[in-house]
């Protein structure tokens, strides 16, 4: 059964409030140190990330896809790193001569990711992470961004009303595109960029539209139509992904997707998206 994000992040409220009261019976903090599948994480069990990390369940097929996907040696892109929750099980998968870049805007996440990488000293190595945001030429990056889900706080105005993250600040973080990136920092080639960024998607595509043409890189991207239509931009991205010549798959099933409005939404729950893989034509 597919759930949407708003009663994902119910059932975490729920799970949260029990792991935290039956700790501090103990005299136990909710923030911990905790090793998932061979991975050393700090976790606060009040995050809706961390808690999914700490039970084994963020997104458990598309990390055992991943391991599929990425072969050693591979140069993957991770733009909307958040805590590292993917970032890291593409350390590992990429191998001792592979590399993953990193990118996460707010100060809040990013310093997450700095502390989760560091008690990973032998994946550390392998990860470029960079407190930025990719947008699209000339476009500033804005002053807060959804990367915080906190279950523990009362709604409030920088709540999102479906998906519950709250608005965290980039404390004027540089917005750059991917295209410029790569002119500044080249790199021999890119295999996969995972894109996971929370409606700026479009923005990230077009801001990379030389390094698409050139590298010809793998995507994986979630299509959520209740995130993607605020902007009212998935029919455009569909079409971006269209005029670059990529064709989509369900990243788990691989079965084929056609490149349409209305497919997309049948597929998707409501309030939820699914994750695609674009492979180039």
């Amino acid at each position: 059964m597919k759930f949407s994000t708003e009663k994902k992040v119910q059932i975490a409220r729920w799970l949260s409030w029990i792991l935290i009261k039956l700790r501090a019976v103990f005299g136990r903090s909710p923030i911990i140190r905790a090793n998932r599948r061979g991975l050393r994480w700090s976790l606060d069990l009040r995050e809706g990330i961390d808690l999914a990390i700490y039970l084994n369940v963020y997104e458990p097929e598309t990390i055992k896809t991943l391991a599929h996907i990425i072969k050693p040696g591979n140069i993957v892109l991770d733009i909307g790193a958040n805590i590292g929750a993917i970032t890291l099980p593409l350390a590992r998968y990429v191998g001792e001569f592979g590399r993953v870049i990193s990118f996460e805007p707010t100060v809040w996440a990013y310093d997450k990711l700095e502390k989760n990488l560091s008690l990973n000293p032998s994946l550390s190595q392998r990860v470029k992470a960079e407190q930025m945001m990719l947008l699209e030429t000339e476009q500033q990056a804005p002053e807060f961004v959804y990367s915080s889900w906190n279950l523990t706080v009362e709604e409030d105005d920088s709540t999102h009303p479906q998906h519950k993250g709250r608005l965290m600040e980039t404390n004027g973080v540089k917005g750059l595109s991917l295209d410029q990136y790569l002119e500044e920092h080249p790199v021999d080639k890119i295999d996969l960029i995972k894109l996971d960024v929370d409606g700026y998607e479009l923005s990230v595509l077009k801001g990379a539209r030389k390094t698409i043409s050139f590298y010809r890189p793998k995507i994986i991207l979630e299509m959520a139509p209740y995130i993607q239509e605020e902007k009212q931009q998935l029919e455009e991205l569909l079409g971006e992904l269209s005029r670059a010549q990529y064709r989509l798959e369900e990243l788990i099933s691989g079965k084929a997707i056609l490149m349409d409005l209305k497919e997309i939404k049948q597929l998707c729950p409501i309030g939820g998206g699914i994750n695609v893989l674009a492979i180039p034509q």
